[in-house]
């Protein structure tokens, strides 16, 4: 094989150096293809996914300067007390009174950001939860177009003042421990007042409050709901309540699960005094141990008339319902909200309950207010009528002081049915003694002949 020159092996080597550039650069080009391409997969892929698995997030314009610039800050700001009472369902007084305990334990702070847009107060996210407890927009969209504000910062909002009244205002207006001495004593007197049933220290019922959920929320009534089991007292205050049971759940199968109850089982004169009772409806029992219950069909005139004292008496739990209910409008209407957070919601309004009727929206210290706040709401609301004096506009009542002091209901045994009998004897013998009860008498006489009347047709058929 001939020798090459250099100028030849030279020529050679630039060819191969030539060959393998263009190489490199077809690889770089192609691989450059490759990844274009496998960006625009995956950006097809990702844009797939993300309409089948995420709604697309709007931009919604609202008022001009944002929260500030609300509906709900113009209620704040500029509101008076009867823009408050009409908006928020408190007065202004105790709307400052909320705000000032919430935000000085640091349950609600104002928003510290660079935007000053977004710097929203404390006050405006306290009104934020007020309004839509008052006035029942089913969801919190409604609450949002009202505060310029999206719906799931209304939820949070919300969250942070549920946790904020449970932890600083339900120790004081709705605690978990038994009532002194003195105001068992007030409750049962007030209890009495009504048609002379002694030593009642309590009443419960259910209630059910609308919610949007499956069968298992569907109530005998034919509605979805949520269940509430509440104990109250004569001043229509709640002791403390059961509340998140499916609208299907029946009373008695809350009450087997009840705090209070097994309480009231474990500690019976701390929460009822010796002897006392819980007035409760047909459908609720505990096996005759505290529950005092009216008489099932009921067709004796002694039966029908002790009844009818025992629904009076017990009609102060269905009066709380109606004060909570009217004062928080969100519980008439069917919330759309999660279980838990329309649970929460429930409790922390009758917490707020509670502090509306015993402040008589009135601000008082936190830490020295509670006992002189309670000792001052028992001594000035007691009703000193009963109830037929009150109907027919009876200055005096003869009746109240007698059965406020222990009348002649009063009653012995150990079980409630014992004691039924013998307040239903003592009712029945008051009232056939009282010149007073006239019509009271005639009417019980002519709904026991009414109650009779079925019985004694099918008897002649």
């Amino acid at each position: 094989m001939p020798s090459l020159t250099r100028k030849q092996i030279g020529l050679v080597m630039w060819l191969q150096g030539r060959q393998r550039q263009r190489a490199a650069t077809a690889e770089r080009a192609r691989r450059k293809e490759l990844a274009r391409r496998m960006r625009q997969w995956k950006g097809a892929w990702y844009a797939c996914m993300q309409a089948l698995l995420f709604e697309e997030r709007r931009s919604i314009a609202r008022a001009d300067n944002g929260w500030q610039g609300s509906t709900m800050h113009g209620y704040l700001e500029h509101g008076d007390d009867i823009t408050y009472k009409q908006k928020f369902r408190v007065t202004r007084a105790t709307f400052d009174y909320i705000h000032e305990k919430l935000q000085s334990t640091g349950y609600i702070k104002d928003s510290m950001c660079r935007n000053s847009a977004l710097r929203i107060s404390a006050r405006f996210k306290v009104a934020v939860s007020l309004y839509f407890l008052a006035h029942g927009c089913c969801d919190a969209d409604m609450v949002g177009d009202v505060a310029s504000l999206g719906a799931s910062t209304v939820e949070l909002y919300l969250k942070m003042f549920c946790d904020g009244v449970l932890q600083v205002l339900r120790p004081i207006y709705m605690p978990a421990t038994p009532p002194s001495e003195a105001q068992l004593t007030s409750i049962k007197a007030e209890f009495a007042k009504r048609r002379g049933i002694s030593n009642v220290a309590m009443a419960v019922d259910g209630t059910h409050l609308p919610f949007r959920g499956g069968a298992d929320y569907r109530n005998y009534k034919g509605w979805t709901s949520i269940l509430a089991l509440a104990y109250v007292n004569s001043f229509y205050l709640f002791v403390d309540a059961d509340v998140g049971a499916a609208g299907r759940a029946g009373d008695n199968g809350v009450l087997a699960s009840s705090w209070l109850l097994r309480e009231i089982k474990a500690h019976p004169e701390a929460w009822l005094g010796p002897g006392g009772m819980v007035a409760a409806d047909g459908g609720a029992s505990d096996g005759g141990n505290f529950l005092l219950n009216p008489i099932p069909d009921a067709r004796e005139p002694e039966d029908v008339w002790y009844n009818f004292c025992h629904s009076s008496t017990r009609f102060f739990v269905e009066e709380t319902f109606g004060r909570w209910k009217n004062r928080f409008r969100f519980l008439l209407r069917e919330m759309h909200l999660q279980h838990k957070t329309a649970t929460l919601l429930i409790y922390v309004s009758m917490v707020l309950h509670n502090l509306c009727t015993i402040r008589r929206d009135d601000a008082v210290d936190f830490k020295d207010g509670k006992d002189a706040e309670w000792a001052e709401f028992f001594q000035k609301f007691g009703q000193m009528r009963c109830p037929s004096c009150t109907r027919k506009q009876v200055l005096h009542c003869p009746h109240a002081t007698k059965w406020a002091s222990g009348g002649s209901a009063s009653h012995a045994g150990s079980t409630t049915l014992l004691k039924r009998e013998h307040i239903k004897t003592a009712l029945w013998a008051e009232l056939c003694d009282d010149d007073t009860a006239v019509e009271e008498l005639a009417m019980i006489l002519e709904r026991a002949r009414e109650r009779a009347a079925p019985a004694d047709q099918v008897e002649d058929v």
